[in-house]
């Protein structure tokens, strides 16, 4: 099942007004607007920028401090068809589409994103304040 962001709850998380968000999510008020009203749904690169914002607000800016293929304890074998390994870019392995997650190809977004939401490692990213704030509840209805 296709979850939708819940564009209003993260603007509002992150303390911004819609023309400061639009800014930093590099689209128009005006589609801000219909995001939160549900007229509209973001694309697959807004979603992307939006979680960025997101999560980089939850950790205080501290992404890189853990990896994905630490966390998950990937063998090597997997960890060489991962771009983000390779790109040593762990912190954002749920921004990436056709990442080899677990040894398994996720070619689209809405595939991987539904993925990404199961794993312990997106979870940490999205908790706040050492406190379980995950996602779905937050950020996706």
């Amino acid at each position: 099942m296709k979850h939708s962001l819940d564009v209003k709850a993260i603007r509002s998380e992150l303390g911004l007004s819609q023309s400061e968000f639009a800014a930093l999510a590099g689209v128009s008020k005006r589609a801000i607007q219909s995001y939160e009203q549900d007229w509209r749904q973001p694309s697959e690169m807004v979603e992307r920028v939006l979680l960025l914002l997101l999560i980089a607000h939850r950790n205080k800016g501290h992404l890189e401090d853990e990896q994905c293929w630490e966390v998950k304890e990937c063998p090597p074998k997997i960890r060489k068809q991962c771009i983000a390994y390779v790109a040593r870019q762990g912190h954002i392995c749920w921004f990436f589409t056709g990442t080899m997650c677990s040894g398994k190809k996720l070619p689209k977004w809405a595939d991987k994103i539904q993925t990404c939401l199961q794993c312990r490692f997106m979870q940490r990213m999205l908790k706040t304040n050492g406190e379980e704030i995950g996602l779905i509840p937050t950020a996706y209805q």
